[in-house]
Formats: C-alpha cells, structure tokens, sequence
C-alpha cells in the first residue's frame, strides 16, 4: 500500500468482511435480499480482497456501509529510504501496512497488544529484507505473499491448528528475503487485558 493509493483499491481484514456479512443478514432480514440474493453476496463478501469488492455488496441496500471504525483500523508503517522497525509495547490493530521503497522492515510482535486475534501485514516494500518476530504461541499464514529476488523463511514451530494471534502476511517484496520466527523471549501479560484486547 502506498500513499497514493485509493481507498476503494486497499485491502480489507477479516473484521471487516465479518461487519458486511452482518450488514448483509441484517437486509436479509428486513426483506430487501431474497435468500439467493443473499447467498450470493455472502460469497463475494466472504471472498473479498478490496474495499470496492465489499462496497460492491452493499452499494443498493440504503443504510448499510462499511463502518469506518472497522475500515480504519490500519496502522500504516510507511517510509522511503531507510529501515522501519516496530518493538517493544506498541499496539497492533487488525491490518498492519508497510510500504518503503529501499530499506529492511522489522516488526516485533514479542510485546505487543493486539486488539484482535487475526491480523494481516500487508508488505510493500522495493527492495530490503523483511524479519517478522512472533509472539509464543502465534500462527503465521504465508501463503499469500510473494519475494520477487529473494526467499521466504518460516522458521516458526509448526502448529497442529491456528494459534492466537493468527498473523496473515500478503503483498511482497521485490527484492529481498522475508523471515518469520518465533521469539526466544517469553510474551509478557498485560494487567490491562492479558495478551489480546
């Protein structure tokens, strides 16, 4: 993601497809979607990679829209030249969005607060590495996201099922190597919340 880019063209988290689908169900029930109707645009909600696929959904149903509470749950970590880094107690919302065009991204999640248990990085970076450091117990998703001239490196514990928080990285780096490992260091408990919220 960039400055430059629209609203309708970013990408959307899993908070946000769950708000539509409620907003769906909801004119369902008052009777302006058929159950095919319905049906139909659950799917595309469901399956929904921008912001204008979920408007898409909603644009004909009158006072139904994207809750910009939701929408704008995005921290954007943005830079030209030069490293970006993230640690220590920093709070992570639903969608983290990294965009430099030369310079490494480290972001680690060892001490963070999540507001949400599912949270997508969305990498676009030009050229640099990229280090993902992980909580104990969390999941990575790393299907999503390419390395142009480069690899990518799981090297967390593998996991029987989804761990908390369950972390999707998307998008790509043209020109670097993109590592994810789980931290050495013990996650800290937050008095004001545990771990999550």
């Amino acid at each position: 993601m960039s400055d430059c880019t629209p609203a309708r063209d970013l990408r959307v988290s899993h908070a946000e497809r769950e708000h539509v689908a409620e907003l769906l169900a909801r004119q369902l029930a008052a009777g302006r979607l058929t159950p095919d109707e319905y049906t139909g645009r659950l799917g595309v909600a469901n399956a929904a990679v921008t912001r204008a696929d979920l408007n898409s959904v909603l644009i004909d149903l009158p006072g139904a829209r994207l809750s910009p509470d939701i929408a704008d749950d995005v921290l954007t970590i943005a830079g030209r030249v030069g490293d970006l880094q993230r640690s220590g107690h920093w709070v992570v919302p639903a969608t983290v969005a990294v965009s430099t065009w030369v310079g490494n991204v480290r972001l680690d999640f060892t001490e963070a607060r999540f507001t949400t248990t599912d949270v997508t990085v969305d990498l676009n970076v030009g050229a640099g590495n990229v280090d993902l450091v992980l909580p104990p117990g969390a999941t990575v998703d790393l299907d999503q996201v390419r390395a142009g001239i480069g690899l990518i490196n799981d090297r967390t514990a593998p996991a029987a099922e989804r761990g908390t928080p369950h972390i999707e990285v998307v998008g790509s780096t043209r020109c670097g190597t993109i590592t994810v490992k789980h931290s050495t260091r013990p996650r800290p408990y937050h008095p004001s919340g545990g771990w999550l919220r």
